[in-house]
């Protein structure tokens, strides 16, 4: 598998999840701001992307419209310290899933399992939303 791509402005962050991620036997990527994280994705070099959702400028939502729109093969999983994500956010169809701060590194593990599972198995159907118009 290539690498995973950690994007987040803390530097501590960015390391704590890079020995985590590192541990698990992955390659990791990192990137301290969108842009970078787009650079990384335009190289081809990335299987998926753990993205912090609170970045100056650029922030992660901005980053995961960017992802499912330019790189729309590759699963998205949120790194953030809000207990709660909007919906809107989670639920795109790249996204596979967050982690929340302090990180824990099952769930961690978790999260990664499952952006690896739609890299082998992608979703190869696409919702009618006309359908559920007539209910």
């Amino acid at each position: 598998m290539k690498p995973i791509l950690n994007v987040d402005d803390d530097p501590g962050v960015r390391s704590l999840l890079r020995r985590v991620i590192e541990g698990m036997g992955h390659e990791v990527i990192e990137a301290d701001d969108a842009l970078s994280a787009l650079e990384a994705l335009e190289k081809g070099e990335v299987s998926i992307a753990l993205c912090d959702v609170r970045m100056p400028g650029r922030d992660g939502v901005w980053l995961v419209d960017q992802i499912l729109t330019r790189f729309p093969g590759t699963p998205v999983a949120l790194a953030t310290g809000l207990l709660e994500m909007d919906p809107h956010v989670t639920l795109r169809p790249g996204v596979v899933g967050y982690v929340t701060k302090p990180f824990k590194r099952a769930e961690i593990a978790d999260v990664l399992r499952a952006a690896a599972e739609r890299i082998r198995q992608p979703e190869t159907r696409e919702i009618d939303l006309a359908a559920f118009d007539s209910l």
